[in-house]
């Protein structure tokens, strides 16, 4: 056929090539676990191309070299991909070799214009999760019509409500409803309960949440708060923007003068901007490679501080109350990076007028046997005892009124 021989065809076929082998590689990936590494087979495709047209142009020297020095771009790039493939497969743990399915891999993140993603709302999301044949955890996630864990017993004839904010430890990732921490704080309370953890969340979302009114809309009929906020010392590096799960609509905040939301509002480009961002990151190995990789230095430790500062200033002029912060600091399991963020934070913390409580005060042994409230050897999420354990402390310390409970007279957003 004619048109098999026309260069435009061949064009065509490649332009469409490229959407078709990046939905495979994610359907593959998703059902066998393999990985087909798209862009490599994307510069190949254009590699081999190139060379084609370079051998027809026989008799055009110039065409010729045009063709041959144009092709050595689309076979840089599938070196680059697999190269990239490989160093990402000898970073990976040689002891654990983890493996997640269930509708929570397909069917329950979605896009959110405010923190960047959430889950889908009213849904139930299995999620499964092994270490080669040894299962971790086979548990439900259940959403609320606002894309958040519900509380199996929260009390919604209360107009007390208890607030989380946090990440995969405070909507209990590995754990079902009735395992997580507002679950079991609950249990002695009897409150209104707003779980707005959420996995791979960081002080920025919670922040985001609460400038743009979020909370504030969810928890209109709410009189009195309770308020926590949940943090392992990663949560410096999310502040920053150093999360590999984020794409460019996660909130993002610049400490200058003042702390700015600078991605706040979303354009027609910023849109098209983070598209092409999401999947190259997810995609293309090259440029995970390349992205900026994360470094503990004090310099980072100034935003996360501000963030706090400003969440514990708004729920003031919001709710009027204050902010309870949880940290899980560090621990026998900690690499020198999050023993020097957790120092970082204690010692600001002392400082602060912020009330403050630290895992390794509340768990026995913690200190030294981090496994023992962990879900796996290979997962080292809180386990149900973790959390039954840290509620106690925790409803102790509000029935007792160590921890005060505050009427919101006036809201308004800020």
């Amino acid at each position: 056929m004619k048109i098999l021989k026309h260069w435009l065809f061949w064009v065509i076929l490649g332009i469409i090539f490229i959407p078709i082998v990046l939905k495979l590689a994610g359907v593959i990936e998703r059902n066998f676990g393999i990985q087909i590494i798209p862009f490599a087979w994307i510069g190949l495709y254009w590699f081999v191309f190139f060379v084609i047209m370079s051998i027809k142009a026989l008799k055009d020297s110039k065409k010729k070299l045009v063709y041959v020095y144009v092709s050595v771009l689309p076979l840089c790039l599938s070196i680059g991909e697999v190269w990239g493939y490989v160093k990402t497969l000898q970073s990976l743990p040689t002891q654990c070799h983890t493996q997640s399915s269930g509708t929570y891999v397909s069917d329950y993140f979605t896009a959110d214009p405010i923190t960047g993603y959430k889950a889908i709302s009213n849904t139930r999301a299995t999620s499964i999760r092994k270490n080669d044949k040894d299962l971790i955890y086979n548990v439900t996630y259940t959403t609320n019509n606002f894309g958040y864990r519900k509380t199996p017993n929260s009390n919604l004839d209360s107009t007390h409500c208890l607030i989380f904010f946090g990440d995969s430890f405070t909507i209990g990732e590995g754990l079902n409803d009735d395992q997580t921490l507002p679950y079991f704080l609950n249990q002695d309370l009897n409150l209104k309960v707003f779980n707005f953890g959420f996995h791979g969340y960081g002080n920025h979302q919670a922040l985001a949440l609460l400038k743009s009114g979020e909370v504030m809309r969810i928890t209109q009929d709410c009189k009195d708060y309770t308020v926590f906020y949940e943090s392992i010392p990663g949560h410096i590096r999310r502040a920053n923007g150093f999360s590999d799960w984020e794409d460019l609509n996660a909130p993002r905040f610049h400490l200058g003068n003042t702390l700015t939301w600078t991605n706040e509002h979303k354009t027609f480009w910023t849109k098209i901007h983070n598209k092409i961002f999401t999947i190259l990151k997810n995609k293309s190995y090259l440029f995970k490679i390349l992205l900026p990789r994360y470094t503990y230095n004090k310099q980072y430790n100034e935003l996360y501080f501000a963030i706090l500062q400003e969440i514990n200033s708004l729920l003031q002029v919001q709710f009027h109350t204050e902010l309870h912060f949880l940290l899980w600091d560090a621990n026998n399991l900690s690499d020198d990076t999050e023993i020097a963020e957790s120092q970082a934070i204690i010692e600001w913390l002392a400082h602060q007028d912020i009330d403050a409580f630290l895992v390794s005060e509340i768990l026995p042994q913690y200190m030294h046997n981090r496994l023992q409230y962990a879900l796996h050897t290979c997962d080292t999420h809180p386990n149900a005892l973790a959390n039954e354990l840290i509620a106690k402390f925790l409803a102790h310390k509000i029935q007792s009124r160590e921890i005060t409970t505050h009427t919101a007279h006036t809201k308004e957003i800020q």
